[in-house]
């Protein structure tokens, strides 16, 4: 009989691939976003920003119920050992999976003129109509990353991630010549749907030598349950999910768009696709993907709540610690930082970007109480939550006459923030007690304010305003915030400890 991998051997050894990868990844992501700000006029950016926005809604809403299933029940099969039910499930959703994209991508093509004209860019009917393709292959490729992670094969899903990444990283290198000459959306769009395309096949082989490697085992148990359970959870969850989507920072991106046109469309979307950077390729926020599956393990094994609870606040510090110092260095320098990545065009997307960077402690809070509503099975729950949090939403288009897009951007964090606050009273029903970890949160807000404070004494004392002073200056106040949290230490012994177990050396010391 094949006994499945030990939990905590299987978390390291999807650690140190997350590590790796993850590397490549950022490295990969953040050349490709600062390619294409360069080779796509400011106009056809904005264009860009918005055709993306619309699929982060539709990509989500063409599958009712297949992401909430990968995420919770994929790596309870896992646990148990079921090597033959995971084929058959993963099959199962995959197909599913495919199938509605396909028709919802039909349906785009076929309403091509529509869309374009809802987007704001009617002159771009084929770049429409090559979107539909990148539903289809971008959008399965995502999800096939996302039944890794379930299954805590990060190495894999570096891989996965990486050719296709890698392989838009090259067209864009090709088409752009390194951001000399100016690239047509059509052609880029083209290219996007041909990489996700080749990216596509090398992620579903790598899925299904894993799951034959897999068929094989022996469950321990009955796994993830019978077809009900998962559809009781799944459902509300799905809507819980397309309306947090078609509330949040992608609707916000379309309704600028529409609202304010493309140019200011380009600044808010930079600012907005550089946190998403962040979000993504940070260790803070992919801890995220990597902890699910813990979660999940440890409630199938028996764990307390309060064990979720401790891990839940472990995670939201760890992403305070990475958030820390980018924040100490944007206060600082941040005008210099954006006028380099985005070759002088973004300038003014600094102020989005310290929004969006807020934004993102909001979201920190929502993913780790989402976790935990995911793990306890909360689907009702979370789609209460997000009724709740239209709120906010609704407050930004309202008050919009007056404020314009900053009473956008505020909905945003309130809806964040309603949405937290209402799952965590329904997790009491369940008998867990979220509780923030507001004495670490406080020292990492105190060691970006002492940082900023040096950073701007320091700026003061040279009077030698340029490009490297900055960078120096910069990196002075990200290594003095770092230090800072060292000497602070927001993360308690029984954390660091946790952390140090996971590491080839003993090195966190936060």
């Amino acid at each position: 009989m094949s006994e499945p991998q030990g939990t905590a051997a299987a978390a390291k050894r999807s650690l140190s691939h997350f590590a790796a990868g993850r590397l490549l990844s950022a490295l990969v992501g953040v050349a490709t976003l600062l390619l294409l700000v360069r080779s796509l006029s400011r106009e056809e950016y904005g264009l860009y920003i918005a055709l993306f926005a619309a699929f982060e809604i539709i990509q989500l809403a063409a599958s009712p119920g297949a992401y909430a299933i990968a995420f919770r029940y994929l790596p309870e099969l896992r646990v148990a050992g079921a090597g033959r039910s995971l084929l058959s499930l993963v099959s199962l959703v995959s197909a599913y999976r495919f199938i509605t994209l396909a028709i919802v991508s039909g349906v785009i093509a076929l309403k091509a003129e529509w869309l374009a004209h809802l987007l704001g860019m009617p002159q771009h009917l084929s770049t429409v109509r090559l979107f539909s393709l990148v539903l289809v292959f971008e959008g399965m490729a995502r999800f096939i990353d996302v039944e890794f992670e379930s299954l805590l094969q990060q190495g894999l899903a570096q891989i996965s991630v990486l050719a296709r990444n890698g392989l838009k990283l090259v067209a864009l290198l090709w088409v752009g010549g390194v951001g000399a000459r100016e690239v047509p959306i059509d052609q880029w769009v083209g290219l996007e749907a041909l990489t996700s395309g080749l990216g596509l096949v090398v992620s579903a082989l790598l899925l299904a030598r894993h799951l034959l490697q897999r068929a094989t085992e022996v469950p321990l148990s009955n796994g993830a349950g019978a077809m009900g359970r998962q559809l009781r959870f799944a459902i509300p969850t799905y809507f819980s999910q397309v309306l947090y989507l078609a509330a949040g920072a992608d609707m916000v991106k379309l309704l600028v768009s529409r609202l304010m046109g493309v140019s200011v469309t380009a600044a808010f979307g930079f600012a907005a696709a550089l946190s998403s950077t962040i979000q993504k390729y940070l260790p803070s926020f992919l801890l995220i993907g990597w902890v699910r599956p813990l979660f999940i393990s440890a409630r199938s094994q028996g764990k307390p709540n309060d064990y979720l609870v401790d891990l839940s606040g472990t995670v939201i510090k760890l992403n305070m610690l990475m958030l820390a110092p980018i924040a100490s260095v944007l206060i600082v320098v941040g005008e210099t930082v954006v006028s380099l990545l985005s070759g002088g065009r973004m300038v003014d997307s600094l102020p989005y970007l310290l929004l969006f960077l807020l934004l993102l402690v909001f979201q920190s809070v929502r993913a780790v109480v989402s976790l935990l509503g995911m793990t306890l099975e909360v689907g009702s729950g979370s789609l209460v939550a997000t009724v709740f949090s239209l709120i906010g939403i609704a407050c930004g288009v309202a008050l919009y006459p007056s404020f314009g897009v900053w009473s956008l951007c505020l909905g945003l964090l309130l809806s964040e923030g309603v949405w937290s606050a209402v799952m965590i009273v329904l997790l009491r029903k369940r008998d867990l007690h979220f509780r923030f970890p507001i004495a670490g949160i406080l020292k990492f807000l105190a060691s970006v304010l002492l940082a900023s404070v040096a950073g701007w004494l320091l700026r003061t004392y040279l009077h030698q305003p340029g490009v490297f002073i900055d960078i120096v200056i910069g990196t002075v106040v990200a290594l003095l915030c770092i230090a800072a949290c060292a000497v602070l230490k927001p993360f308690a012994q029984v954390e660091r400890e946790l952390m140090n177990r996971l590491l080839p050396r003993r090195l966190f010391i936060w």
